[in-house]
């Protein structure tokens, strides 16, 4: 019950792990609780050398189940293969109680067919998946969406619009699972539009109770499809996409 009191000040869980045994073992949860690969944000070449780090060392302590929130930041380089070896896929394996995880610069395309090789021990924890700047068409998205059949959250995000892929989009991809998706959706400068169709029509409509939108060109469609689900809608008045739907001089606060 103490320490319970102590999970958001990271210095009083330091000294409480120290004081025996039993304290260690009620505040060593809460001290790993959320760990993010910093290292990845220096330029290519060093960034290559240094991403398993936070991974290897949490890895040799035994660290890793205890971690529920994940983000791989990756500002200069991609995320796809050569990240996941067969060397770094033994660190990522160990993360077998992860809730929340976030990828920058995902390429979806490298883990098609096979993602369950390297995030299927993910699926039966994960409630929250934060992707961005993903690339890739649309099916292999959410193919790699659909991998965790437990989702509830959902969040994309990107610097600024973007065009879809040129190509033609892999219709044979059908998702693994049809997550729930019954919680937030946050989209950022999203113009993907044609993923968002794909998404109602392969995971049979959308349930989001909760829409946090900003520049994104598709807004008509989501509140369509999140009509009968939808509880809360946060927009911003810098986005001029949604004075369309609701212009200034209508909105009417009590």
């Amino acid at each position: 019950m103490i320490i319970t009191c102590l999970v958001y000040d990271k210095r009083s869980l330091l000294a409480c792990s120290l004081t025996c045994y039993s304290w260690y073992f009620a505040a060593v949860p809460h001290l790993h609780h959320t760990l993010t690969t910093d290292e990845w944000t220096l330029p290519p070449l060093h960034s290559r050398l240094r991403w398993p780090n936070p991974l290897r060392k949490s890895y040799t302590l035994g660290l890793l189940p205890l971690v529920k929130q994940f983000r791989i930041r990756a500002e200069y380089c991609e995320f796809g293969l050569d990240q996941l070896n067969w060397c770094t896929l033994r660190y990522f394996s160990a993360l077998t109680n992860l809730q929340e995880l976030g990828i920058d610069n995902l390429q979806a395309s490298e883990f098609v067919p096979n993602p369950r090789r390297y995030f299927g021990h993910l699926a039966p924890t994960l409630r929250f998946l934060a992707l961005k700047e993903p690339t890739g068409s649309c099916r292999q998205i959410l193919y790699f969406v659909g991998l965790f059949p437990n989702l509830q959250d959902l969040k994309f995000n990107y610097s600024s619009p973007m065009r879809e892929q040129d190509g033609v989009d892999d219709v044979a991809l059908v998702p693994l699972s049809v997550p729930p998706l019954r919680g937030r959706l946050t989209l950022t400068c999203f113009s993907r539009n044609k993923l968002m169709r794909d998404m109602i029509v392969l995971f049979g409509g959308l349930r989001f109770r909760s829409m946090d939108l900003y520049m994104v060109t598709c807004v008509r469609l989501l509140l369509d499809g999140c009509g009968k689900t939808l509880e809360t809608l946060r927009l911003y008045p810098s986005d001029p996409y949604s004075e369309t739907f609701f212009p200034q001089d209508k909105v009417v606060v009590n």
